[in-house]
């Protein structure tokens, strides 16, 4: 069993993972929904005029309910807020099951093997 004070390191490291999986990488079971929900309803980010922000990337009429969920599907700031909420609860409930250590291990492992692997050269 893992000490509770791993917790709090752990459930960072863990939501940084998740956050990056559902925000950015390249997974085609994540990747390719994020980029159609993008093009059907997210606007440019430029988007000054109301006719620019009734139309989505893909050309179709979008509104901003809609806009806003692909906005946030690709926003680390906005995803890791409920990512880290949810990691939070999940902690609360489960952090005493063994099968959930080892999964926020799993997750917060990856996540220091991406970092460090971003700052190795090519």
């Amino acid at each position: 069993m893992l000490p509770i004070w791993l917790l709090v390191p752990l459930a960072l490291l863990a939501t940084h993972r998740i956050t990056r999986l559902i925000t950015r990488d390249a997974i085609p079971l994540i990747a390719i929904p994020r980029e159609a929900f993008a093009q059907r309803w997210a606007t440019f980010a430029d988007a000054k005029t109301s006719e620019e922000r009734r139309t989505s990337i893909g050309g179709k009429r979008t509104n901003i309910v809609m806009s806003s969920l692909a906005y946030l599907w690709e926003c680390d700031w906005c995803t890791s807020a409920y990512v880290g909420a949810g990691i939070a609860v999940a902690s609360y409930h489960w952090f005493d099951e063994l099968w959930f250590q080892y999964v926020l291990l799993a997750v917060a492992a990856s996540s220091i093997a991406g970092l460090i692997a971003q700052r190795e050269p090519d």
